[in-house]
């Protein structure tokens, strides 16, 4: 079956499936956004294959005018998760917005967002004896935070969640579901995974790869320090006396996700610093566990190796040939492969991985139905960048857009960085993505080239 996916994407020997399925390679990343596969020969596959359907990393937070077509740069996911190509699988180890820089400023998770109107919410954490409330001056840890509704501390996500799937048309998936589904499995990889790096030369930085952060159960989070000691591991000063129990520890904010109210109930017992598993593990684990493939449970019986499908948002899959996004970076595959490669060798339920990125920004180029001239002008542009060889594209696309008028602000907005969900109060009509003439016949580097040309000239 995986074979067969990239075979259809002509994505055999850039994913080396010889090698994946001879288990010579563990991992093997492919971005779309640099290859020349047609954005319509990919959709068409996602709606023909059966039980595939690739995830679209979401945050915790708020969604309805997501839902609604009017969320600025947002609107990729409306495009993704509203049409059926892929679903909202929500990563929830985010912080909440704060006065300083490192919170959620895209989905806001801090505050409610009601037809364009931000009311945030009162946040309130653990302080050894009770549960505080806590002012905006530092990011908050979500899944260890608790709000007030009406007069009763609700957990954060106990509140976002209920909101989100209410949402009509929407399959909200959490993350951290089939990890904890999983949790036997995952905890013995853990452990496997940390004795091998606690015998390497550098033992610190390989933990880092594993572990990134750490939270105290105030909601403070940050880059952490994880070092062997003797037996056992020691956490930003606190001990965990074996690597069983350190990968314990690790199910404990993945269940602040999945059982909020249990957690809450149980926090006076915990450890007072918790590990936070890095999103290079992250990675790894969403393929993994096949959350390409929602109806099912457990490792996916794919063949001799995984081929995971997954929509990446800016960050991870960034803009080709102007930004790669933090998934193409050497310095991230080359610790992805690193951990993918012992727990292929010496788990054999777990099979090599080909993570096939799929770039949601460019469904950026699909405006609302609200401006239909966007339209018109989009597929001109479109036509121009078909015509030309590929690798010119990016810029054949920036020379049609220097001389480019009457394109929306609404448009030409969604390509401006630092932008998210809008909450000026003046929410616009609700709408719906629609697809260009010609917009499926691009190639998805196309289509990234364009979405690049237009990240240039909106600076």
């Amino acid at each position: 079956m995986s074979e067969r996916i990239l075979r259809e994407l002509g994505l055999s020997a850039v994913a080396g499936t010889d090698e994946l399925a001879a288990r010579a390679k563990s991992f093997s990343p492919v971005h779309l956004g640099t290859q020349d596969v047609r954005i319509g020969t990919l959709l068409d596959l996602v709606h023909r294959e059966e039980g595939l359907l690739p995830p679209r990393t979401g945050h915790l937070g708020n969604w309805e005018d997501i839902a609604l077509g009017r969320s600025g740069p947002m609107d990729f996911n409306t495009a993704v998760c509203g049409a059926g190509h892929g679903y909202p699988l929500i990563y929830g180890f985010t912080r909440t917005e704060a006065d300083t820089e490192g919170g959620d400023d895209v989905y806001l998770p801090g505050s409610l967002v009601e037809g364009g109107v931000r009311r945030m919410l009162p946040l309130y954490t653990w302080d050894g004896r009770r549960f505080a409330l806590r002012d905006r001056g530092r990011p908050l840890f979500c899944p260890l935070v608790q709000t007030d509704v009406d007069g009763q501390l609700t957990p954060l996500v106990d509140v976002h969640w209920q909101r989100m799937v209410s949402i009509t048309g929407y399959r909200f998936e959490q993350w951290a579901t089939s990890l904890v589904a999983n949790a036997p499995l995952l905890v013995d990889m853990l452990c496997a995974l940390f004795a091998q790096a606690a015998a390497e030369d550098n033992p610190a930085r390989l933990l880092s790869e594993l572990i990134s952060h750490a939270v105290r159960l105030d909601g403070e989070v940050g880059r952490c320090d994880l070092v062997p000691d003797g037996d056992g591991y020691l956490l930003d000063g606190h001990r965990y006396p074996s690597a069983r129990a350190l990968a314990e520890a690790v199910l404990l904010p993945l269940r602040a996700l999945t059982e909020p109210r249990w957690f809450f109930s149980q926090i006076a017992t915990m450890p007072p610093v918790l590990p936070v598993v890095s999103l290079l593990l992250t990675n790894v684990l969403f393929a993994l566990f096949g959350d390409h493939r929602p109806d099912e449970s457990g490792i996916p019986a794919e063949g001799p190796f995984i081929t995971h499908l997954h929509w990446g948002a800016r960050a991870m899959a960034g803009c080709p040939p102007r930004r790669s996004g933090y998934f193409g970076r050497r310095s991230r595959v080359r610790p992805m492969r690193s951990i993918t490669t012992p727990l292929v060798r010496d788990f054999p339920e777990v099979s090599p991985i080909c993570f096939v990125l799929l770039p949601a920004p460019v469904f950026m180029l699909c405006p609302p139905s609200t401006s239909p001239k966007d339209a018109e002008l989009l597929a001109g542009l479109f036509r121009s960048v078909r015509a030309v060889r590929p690798e010119a594209a990016y810029d054949t696309a920036l020379a049609q857009l220097a001389s480019l008028g009457g394109l929306s602000d609404y448009l030409l907005g969604r390509f401006r960085s630092g932008s998210g969900v809008p909450h000026t109060g003046e929410p616009r009509e609700p709408a719906v993505p629609v697809e260009p003439e010609g917009f499926r016949d691009l190639t998805f580097r196309q289509a990234s080239s364009i979405v690049a040309a237009f990240e240039e000239v909106t600076v």
